[in-house]
């Protein structure tokens, strides 16, 4: 039997990013710890979670009415809050699938934070420096540099300079051999 989890509030308002697993996803399971069945499905979820790179805190409730629930809109134990790796609420969850389709989306989070879609204010940025229409048509080698645009556009001019100008081999001969690299390596690029 696991040892029993000290939770992060009693019904007390927290500030939930202050109890985050560093690069991880966090999931708050608000419980009756006084109902068995609620007590066993926190143990099940603890059980499940355990060899995986995803935090668990317990937050206990009593009647639902305490200000941590009336505020994240906990109207039904149990419940979850899901945040991913940078502290964004991925979601509340109030059944199992639900909570396992949260936590695979939130364990989804690319570890770099690079420009995903079109609606990212970082991607007009981008959009200044290189002619993209949308983010899929950026390369995703580049996309990487995306946190830093101005880096990205430097190495774009460094590879311009390289590789599509002459110099001890052709800009033709370079794609040559580009190419078959790239085919013994099985990459698209």
């Amino acid at each position: 039997m696991q040892p029993p989890v000290s939770p992060v509030s009693t019904g007390a308002e927290i500030v939930f990013t202050n109890h985050l697993v560093p690069e991880q996803p966090t999931v708050f399971f608000f419980y009756r710890p006084g109902s068995m069945m609620e007590q066993q499905l926190f143990d099940g979820v603890r059980a499940q979670l355990k060899d995986s790179a995803i935090g668990l805190k317990a937050i206990h409730l009593t009647t639902g009415d305490e200000p941590i629930a009336k505020k994240n809109e906990i109207t039904t134990t149990p419940s979850a809050l899901i945040y991913d790796r940078r502290g964004r609420l991925t979601g509340k969850a109030t059944g199992p699938q639900e909570l396992m389709a949260l936590i695979n989306k939130a364990n989804s989070v690319a570890r770099i934070d690079w420009v995903m879609e079109d609606t990212d204010p970082r991607f007009v940025a981008l959009q200044k420096l290189m002619p993209f229409k949308t983010v899929r048509q950026i390369p995703g080698i580049m996309r990487t540099m995306s946190p830093k645009p101005e880096a990205m556009a430097l190495v774009q001019e460094l590879v311009g300079m390289m590789h599509f100008s002459d110099g001890a081999l052709t800009r033709r001969q370079k794609e040559l051999v580009a190419t078959y690299v790239s085919g013994l390596n099985r990459c698209k690029y």
